[in-house]
């Protein structure tokens, strides 16, 4: 299975059946089968990182070397953004460990967050999302829990300042999500228009590729590859603007797409014109 080759699955002792069948709920919850795009979906996956994902989840100890290994340094860096604090951010980062590993026990089975991990998006992009919602869940909790302070300052006489770092997490959230549609909607703009024909035949009419290739007389592998040149091109357009024009860092560019759910294919199906 062309999957299970490029997934590399056999150095952690995850069969192929095991891995099939992750991929196959992750087809199944994206809707990928019911909208005929399965080949799409399983060339898009992270096949390496849910390998790895399912040997963790099954408590390989050399697998979670390598994800400890790997991943660490990357999600502290991610929490220490997300939290605004170098203390807190590392706080946020070790409390998703024993989710991760699954201290607890259900059914004989240890109930680990990598349950809901699909390799739809790369797992550190995964975990940044999910440090992000465990942070916006802290910050929700705390401000139920602590009183407001006398002379806490009246947010109205604030409504024209900008934004900064400091802002409450759900500001943020819809900051950055603002600033990745605005370069979601120039860069597909700028396609040439057979290409943005081609991705809302695909993602908005959710034509299978046979489809699309007979209403452009193209082969179906070869509109394949041309909707990835398409992806690619959209991705380096969209964080150049993010960089150059909104001035924002590698990290920040990267929670645009957490908190936009790690996946620019839930904005390309509103965003592109519809061809009908």
């Amino acid at each position: 299975m062309r999957l299970y080759k490029r997934a590399r699955a056999e150095r952690w002792g995850v069969g192929e059946d095991l891995l099939t069948e992750a991929a196959a709920r992750g087809a199944i919850k994206s809707g990928a089968i019911a909208g005929d795009r399965v080949e799409a979906y399983l060339d898009a996956l992270h096949a390496e990182d849910l390998a790895l994902a399912l040997a963790c989840k099954r408590g390989d100890s050399r697998a979670w070397e390598h994800f400890i290994l790997s991943i660490r340094p990357s999600l502290y860096s991610a929490a220490r953004v997300i939290a605004g604090d170098q203390m807190r951010g590392r706080e946020l980062a070790d409390s998703i460990w024993a989710e991760l590993y699954g201290l607890e026990v259900r059914d004989g089975r240890r109930a680990s967050t990598l349950e809901y991990f699909h390799g739809r998006s790369s797992i550190l992009t995964w975990l940044r999302a999910v440090l992000a919602q465990r942070h916006v869940d802290y910050v929700r909790s705390q401000s139920r829990t602590q009183p407001l302070k006398d002379d806490a300052e009246d947010p109205r006489s604030n409504s024209n300042s900008s934004h900064t770092e400091t802002d409450p997490p759900d500001h943020e959230r819809a900051r950055y999500v603002r600033m990745l549609g605005v370069a979601l909607d120039i860069a597909l703009k700028a396609l040439t228009s057979q290409d943005r024909m081609r991705m809302a035949y695909y993602y908005r009419h959710e034509l299978s590729l046979k489809e699309i290739g007979r209403l452009t007389g193209e082969h179906e592998s070869t509109v394949s590859r041309k909707l990835g040149h398409t992806r690619e091109q959209l991705k380096t357009a969209i964080e150049q603007r993010l960089r150059d024009i909104d001035r924002l860092s590698q990290e920040q560019i990267r929670l645009c797409y957490d908190f936009a759910a790690g996946d620019l294919q839930l904005d390309l199906a509103r965003a592109l014109p519809d061809t009908q």
